[in-house]
């Protein structure tokens, strides 16, 4: 059964840009990993909710989820990256899930 990870954003404005650059450096990365399906960025145009980007990671099953969960912590300590004090810089919001994908 395949994996989605979902994430919900609330990103204020002036975090916009370096929300987006960061969004799609993390994206090439994802694209290259074993089980990687697909993958989308939605912006929120118009609707009700705080939320006003959201992504998505399609993986082919919860051991290709796995593996590039560790890859992706691998890679961001080769890089000295620290995801969670980015976010609380830019004051962006997260919210995660992880469903299971059957198609209807």
């Amino acid at each position: 059964m395949q994996k989605n990870l979902v994430d919900q954003f609330v990103v204020p404005e002036e975090s916009r840009t370096r929300f987006l650059e960061a969004a799609q450096k993390v994206q090439r990365f994802l694209k290259g990993l074993p089980g990687f399906v697909e993958g989308f960025l939605y912006e929120k145009k118009e609707g009700e909710g705080r939320h006003n980007y959201v992504t998505t990671a399609v993986w082919e099953n919860a051991e290709a989820f796995e593996n590039a969960t560790k890859a992706v912590a691998a890679e961001f300590k080769r890089q000295g990256y620290d995801l969670e004090k980015t976010r609380r810089e830019l004051r962006i919001e997260r919210e995660r899930s992880l469903y299971e994908r059957s198609p209807y």
